[in-house]
């Protein structure tokens, strides 16, 4: 392997490991509460929910703020157009 690749493989590895101790380190410090882990934004009315405790207001977080100026998104599945009505069998309401 060469010496860069080395280096960036070190260095990744490196920010994974902090990354999850990190994330272990907050779950310890929140009391072991697996809120900590949720995040909710809900713009209907206006609540963000980070870890348990709810945002007042979001201006200055820099993805919360994009995110709420976007609005409401709807992300359901849309609905299949009315199936047409089926033939009637030979013989039958002629």
């Amino acid at each position: 392997m060469t010496s860069a690749k080395k280096t960036y493989l070190a260095v990744s590895g490196g920010l994974v490991a902090l990354g999850i101790v990190l994330a272990a380190l907050g779950f310890v410090v929140s009391g072991f509460d697996p809120s900590v882990f949720t995040a909710q934004i809900d713009m209907r009315d206006d609540s963000i929910v980070l870890g348990g405790v709810e945002v007042g207001d979001p201006t200055g977080i820099f993805p919360l703020e994009q995110i709420a100026q976007l609005g409401e998104i709807d992300v359901s599945a849309p609905s299949a157009p009315e199936a047409p009505a089926a033939p009637s069998a030979p013989g039958e309401g002629e």
